[in-house]
């Protein structure tokens, strides 16, 4: 199937490319899609021929426009985002950009409160997302239970944490760039440019739920912008967003049984793996004053309140329905002392069993102050950021199974914090002369980061071993941290860094950047980048880019550790410790150290602009990383083991049976490309069609044999757990006073783990309709639908099923069908 779709791919991508050259209908000569265009095709709707001279990233010219930068660049304007009806950037860029995917992850820890995103295959830490051009902090959790090799064990930011009402534009560089904008830009950058206007203002509502299971969702958003005399703007936005979680159905058939039989306090839910609940409040603010002669004072930043929970899995009291009682529990003697004399039964606190629910309160904030000259050939900006995100656990309807009769049922097992401080500085200079067709820009800058990660630890009970010492200890579903794990780790990094942008000709654009990087735990580094682009003609112009990256391992990986249930391929309940890399426990199953992460990154394309505005955008790259940092599949322990565990006083160590740990072990490459074509026309006095197709093909590789610790089914799970081809084809119908926007959404075949077997997933369409009526004055009202059809994805197999898994709660486009909302935007 692959192949076929492959070849059909390929038969429809280049007549497009052959049509961008025979269409040249001057009648029709406008901007083809005004809400996501390729940088290459931004156009002014009200002047055609005037190219839109916004600076982006890729470049820092300030008089370098979208349509002539040397890479790939999509600018997306906010009402591209509010017609996939989504207030979550990560879905909203899934939606819009093939080459961005993210998974809606659920009961798996932290990962479900923090999405991991992927772009051109690549996991969250080598993405780096911007606030206003500046770099924003990393999320605290690191991603233990993705559920695939790609993202585990990354530690990357935190895509939703501002309003999108805020949003002036979104930039999304598609190229690496770790040596313009430092370590984590290894596959591309994400850049939210905000509003600074200085009145007016926007309000938003919407509603909306799942077709069959739930998950009633409400967001409303407000902007409001004033000026600050004659001299300066401040721009606030809000966001307050409350979604319900949603139930799939799926049925434990261990606690029907139970309710069959009459057994009393049987949990209603046993199983949801569905959309998480989430609640949350995000603000974010932008604001600049002129102190004269071309000097700016600037500040921007955010403050994010969430609640989020999720479910476990249900465990059982008592054999019924073929399953087993989990026999950790049930009838288990006490350590027989005058203490604790008799016997612990699970039925004493929970009769019908019970269903860990974790839940996660998120803190997140940053500010940054600077000042800047950005006037003349000379410019200047020095800045301070401030960062921080905290996640505080709370796990309820659960016990310490060594505590027996005396264990509460919820515990506080502690929280995480990654916290941030940067000072940049950078000086620019545009040198006048005669033999380049362009002033030469000369930029270079300094800058110096410290990160620290803390682990607070939990309430005793949630990780304290009980008399009942033939049991799992702490908080069952997600041990608590103790005191030996918590502590604050610091990592502190300094760069220094040049670039140099010009035109030799008039067509022919070349820029060079270079990085210097020295980091306190592993050392310097230097990495470069060369970019150029070439004009053949107003039809034709031809670009690429050669690139060096290094990303050193994060504090939250160096230092990072857990204990955690989880459920193996016999449907048993065991204790999964990740460990800390280089660890004396680690070392038992031949940890090492970790070292940074090396990227070779090359990328070389082509842009088509016809003058019917018919545009095609196809760009092939090639992303090779050395000492690719990985989470290891779960290792087995042995008694052995466990008994070196125990001797060196690791917390656990005799009930541990299987580790994970962050080894750089693997070289791997990503190979691609991604094709963007829009063409429109107007047609009658009110009346245009737009269309825009976007593909995106990724494969992954490794260039290495998998070691011990990474077998065949890593490599499987590795090159063929992402759909290879993804591709949009979007349409928009504007007729008077109504708009009809129409999305079809391709997500080609990948292969799913499960147990020591991998399921393959065939490849699916989902469809998107959204209708919007304007013709109110500021007002625009829309119903709309995402998964027209209310497809969901396959089911997990029968063994999953029987514990009320029904869908693969990994899927590429999520577990919990359509969504069908309403929504109104007003602005003044």
């Amino acid at each position: 199937m692959e192949g076929n779709m492959t070849k059909l791919m390929a038969r429809l991508m280049w007549p497009s490319m052959i049509a961008a050259v025979t269409v040249a209908s001057p009648a029709f000569a406008q901007a083809a899609d005004e809400g996501f265009v390729d940088a290459d095709e931004q156009q002014l709707a009200e002047e055609p021929a005037a190219p839109a001279a916004i600076t982006v990233i890729g470049s820092r010219r300030k008089d370098r426009s979208i349509t002539d930068t040397a890479v790939a660049i999509d600018v997306i304007q906010p009402e591209a985002i509010s017609t996939t009806g989504y207030s979550d950037l990560n879905d909203a860029l899934r939606t819009l950009v093939p080459a961005f995917n993210v998974k809606r992850l659920q009961g798996n820890d932290g990962s479900s409160f923090v999405r991991p995103v992927t772009l051109r295959g690549s996991p969250p830490d080598h993405v780096l997302l911007l606030l206003n051009g500046k770099r924003r902090h990393r999320a605290a959790i690191v991603q233990i239970g993705t559920g695939h090799a790609t993202t585990s064990g990354s530690q990357g930011q935190d895509f939703n944490v501002i309003p999108p009402i805020a949003f002036e534009r979104l930039e999304v560089l598609r190229d690496g760039a770790s040596a313009q904008y430092g370590s984590d830009a290894i596959a591309g950058v994400v850049n939210v440019v905000l509003k600074d206007d200085t009145s007016g203002g926007a309000a938003m509502a919407q509603a909306g739920k799942y077709y069959d299971v739930g998950g009633e969702t409400y967001d409303l958003q407000g902007h409001l912008a004033f000026g600050l005399g004659d001299v300066g703007y401040l721009n606030v936005s809000g966001q307050y967003t409350y979604q319900e979680k949603t139930w799939l159905g799926g049925k434990n058939v261990g606690a029907e049984a139970l309710r069959e039989m009459g057994v009393e306090d049987v949990p209603r839910y046993t199983a949801g793996n569905g959309e998480p609940f989430y609640e949350a409040i995000k603000t974010v603010y932008n604001a600049g004053i002129e102190l004269g002669g071309g000097v700016e004072l600037y500040s921007f930043g955010n403050y994010l309140k969430s609640d989020s929970s999720v479910t476990f899995f249900y465990r059982q009291s008592e054999a019924a329905g073929g399953l087993p009682a989990h026999a950790t529990y049930a009838d288990s003697a006490f350590d027989n002392t005058a203490a604790y004399p008799g016997t612990f039964d699970l039925r004493s606190i929970f009769p019908g069993g019970f269903t860990p629910e974790f839940e996660g309160k998120t803190e997140d904030f940053s500010v940054l102050f600077g000042i800047r000259d950005d006037e003349g050939a000379f410019n200047w900006d020095i800045s301070g950021r401030l960062g921080n995100n905290r996640v505080d656990y709370t796990i309820y309807n659960t016990i310490n199974p060594s505590l027996g009769a005396d264990s509460p049922t919820s515990f506080d097992p502690g929280g995480l914090t990654q916290r941030e401080i940067q000072l940049d500085g950078e000086l620019s200079y545009l040198i006048a002369n005669d033999f380049f067709a362009s002033d030469i820009l000369i930029f270079g800058g300094m800058s110096y980061r410290k990160e620290t990660y803390k682990i607070r630890a939990g309430e005793p009970a949630s990780y304290e071993v009980g008399p009942l010492r033939d049991l799992p200890v702490g908080s069952n579903g997600f041990q608590g941290f103790s005191p030996e794990i918590a502590g604050s780790f610091d990592s502190e990094s300094y760069a220094i860094f040049a670039e140099t942008d010009f035109d030799v000709v008039d067509s022919w654009n070349v820029a060079l950047a270079g990085r210097y990087e020295d980091y306190d735990q592993f050392g310097s580094n230097f990495s470069y980048k060369l970019a150029s682009r070439f004009e053949f003609s107003d039809l034709l112009a031809v670009r690429g880019s050669v690139s060096t990256g290094f990303r050193a391992p994060a504090a939250g990986q160096l230092f990072g550790t857990s204990q955690t249930s989880q459920i193996n391929a016999q449907n048993e309940f065991i204790l999964d410790a990740v460990l800390i890399p280089g660890s004396p426990a680690a070392q038992i199953f031949g940890s090492e150290p970790l070292v940074p992460e090396t990227s070779f990154n090359m990328s070389a394309g082509l842009v088509l602009t016809a003058d019917s505005g018919f545009t095609t955008t196809l760009d092939f790259y090639q992303i090779d990383v050395d000492d690719r940092l990985l989470l290891t599949p779960p290792i087995d322990t042995t008694a052995a083991q466990r008994t070196e565990l125990d001797a060196i006083g690791f917390a656990n160590g005799s009930s541990v049976q299987q580790v994970r740990f962050f080894q750089n072990r693997l070289d791997t490459r990503v190979r691609g490309f991604d094709v963007i074509s829009t063409y429109g026309f107007d047609w009658g006095a009110t009346s245009r069609t737009s269309f825009s197709l976007a593909v995106n093909y990724n494969e992954q590789k490794l260039r290495t044999d998998p070691t011990q610790f990474f077998g065949a089914g890593t490599v499987i799970e590795f090159e063929e757990g992402l759909p290879r081809w993804r591709g949009n084809l979007t349409v928009n119908n504007e007729i008077g006073d109504f708009e009809l926007m129409a999305r079809a959404n391709y997500y080609g075949s990948w292969k799913r783990r499960n147990g020591n077997d991998f399921l393959q997933r065939d490849p699916a369409v989902l469809f998107d309709l959204e209708l919007t009526y304007s013709g109110i004055d500021a007002v625009d009202l829309s119903v709309g639908a995402r998964n027209l059809f209310n497809k969901f994805p396959p089911d997990r197999g029968e063994a999953l099923k029987a514990v009320g898994l029904i869908y693969d709660n990994h899927s590429v486009f999520g577990v919990s069908g359509g969504f069908y909302y309403l929504n109104a935007r007003f602005s003044f």
